[in-house]
């Protein structure tokens, strides 16, 4: 019997080997951004979106659905708007043509780009910097080092600017209130706190890190992840649906002619389970998630 809840550190994908994850979003990513076809678009962007919830959790999903919504309707207007190739003329926009193929293009563009960002916050959330570190700590250190503190910059800067614009609001210099020129010199109060505090982490990270001896000598590493059995089976899971996923690329069925008249996929036999194991390479992520967390309800 347990006595008390689990502790649940980490789940789903980010479980197993650094090797295995990082590989995992590589080869879905470049999946994602490759195959300009309508079916694996939505295969990749329905999968993505399924990952998200389960891995990144309610509110990293509503905020990543705040950013791709507007996104995918805006590249999906902009298309047929500026590009105006395509046999099948709609009608026409201030004397310029709008073509079906156009539009077809721009959905299955946008959904492409769509499903990228929300693959990209998956894989921050499961490749974690001491993974990616870990990955290519040894092959390029420098590199790996500057990747990795770019990629926390990011999420760092949006906490401090949070932390300085609740502080501001606390005095009454709320920049989202007053005349236009208040709000400018308030925003621009806010972005000088940012940059003079970027500024003094920066300089407090170097120092740190020559106090710690950085760059005298060649490192030494320590290492918590170890590469078993089950990373070796998931990891030739993974190479083995890649695999299809390379067979499409190659054959060409991973992509779909829009112009100048669009022809639609003839889907037969082989097509079925190219899509079948692009499916379960998408749905990788939500399966094993699904199945950790049924893991840890059994042991609260």
């Amino acid at each position: 019997m347990n006595s008390g809840k689990a502790l649940k550190t980490e789940s789903g994908l980010g479980l197993y080997h650094p090797l295995v994850s990082f590989g995992y979003f590589v080869a879905v990513i470049a999946g994602t951004l490759l195959f300009i076809h309508p079916v694996f678009v939505l295969l990749s962007l329905g999968c993505a979106l399924v990952c998200s919830g389960l891995i990144n959790g309610k509110k990293t999903m509503l905020a990543t659905l705040g950013f791709g919504v507007p996104m995918f309707i805006f590249i999906a207007v902009a298309n047929p708007l500026f590009n105006h190739r395509g046999a099948t003329i709609l009608f026409y926009l201030f004397d310029n043509p709008v073509t079906k193929e156009a539009i077809i293009y721009g959905l299955v563009s946008a959904g492409m780009m769509f499903a990228a960002v929300v693959w990209f916050t998956c894989y921050n959330t499961v490749v974690t910097s001491d993974k990616f570190i870990y990955i290519f700590g040894r092959i390029l250190p420098s590199i790996a080092l500057i990747i990795s503190m770019t990629l926390s910059l990011i999420p760092r800067l949006m906490a401090q600017v949070k932390i300085i614009a609740d502080a501001q609001r606390s005095v009454g210099l709320d920049w989202k209130s007053g005349s236009l020129k208040q709000r400018i010199h308030s925003g621009a109060r806010i972005l000088s706190i940012l940059v003079s505090w970027a500024l003094e982490d920066a300089v407090i990270t170097a120092d740190s890190m020559r106090a710690r001896g950085y760059g005298q000598h060649r490192r030494s590493t320590f290492s918590v992840f170890r590469f078993g059995k089950r990373d070796a089976v998931m990891l030739a899971v993974i190479l083995l649906l890649l695999a299809a996923e390379i067979f499409a690329y190659i054959s060409g069925r991973g992509t779909m002619e829009f112009y100048p008249a669009m022809v639609l996929p003839q889907m037969d036999f082989i097509d079925a389970l190219i899509y079948i194991a692009y499916f379960a390479l998408g749905i990788l992520p939500a399966a094993i998630q699904i199945k950790e967390d049924l893991k840890w309800k059994q042991l609260e």
